[in-house]
């Protein structure tokens, strides 16, 4: 299997949506660990989008550490050294992500994203008057979209 390393340039303030967890061994239950290094792999849910993108998605990175990464659930976070493993077994595939180390990002040192104070919106430039803040639909997802009768 080939290791190919990520480019994040165009990923806009990857998330964290849980808590960093310990990866667990699928027949005992109990916590992996490396018996010589004492390191453990803690898996982390991210929710990444890309520049131009209106959808996000949610990836799985498993870092390697002694202790669990400083982050939490929320936090705009940086992945260093990420790479992604394409792999085969018993007829399934699927990619695996493992970074090197993870960290919290602060104040505006967000990359390519907009700073948090200022919305975006594709009309400030024209100097249009900004289209009001969307209310998410209510009644679940066959509900009624904006303009469209209930």
């Amino acid at each position: 299997m080939q290791n190919v390393r990520v480019d994040v340039g165009d990923w806009i303030r990857p998330r964290l949506i849980a808590d960093p967890e310990p990866v667990v061994d699928f027949d005992t239950g109990e916590i992996k660990i490396n018996p010589k290094t004492g390191e453990r792999d803690y898996r982390l849910s991210v929710a990444v989008r890309q520049e131009g993108q209106r959808r996000a998605s949610a990836i799985e990175i498993k870092v390697r550490g002694t202790h669990a990464p400083d982050v939490s659930e929320g936090d705009v976070i940086a992945l260093h050294g990420l790479m992604v493993t394409h792999w085969e077994q018993n007829g399934r595939s699927g990619l695996a992500f493992r970074a090197e180390s993870v960290t919290r990002v602060t104040g505006d040192s967000t990359g390519n994203a907009a700073p948090s104070s200022a919305p975006r919106t594709a009309s400030s430039a024209s100097g249009t008057q900004p289209a009001p803040a969307a209310t998410p639909p209510t009644g679940g997802p066959r509900s009624a979209k904006g303009g469209e009768p209930a």
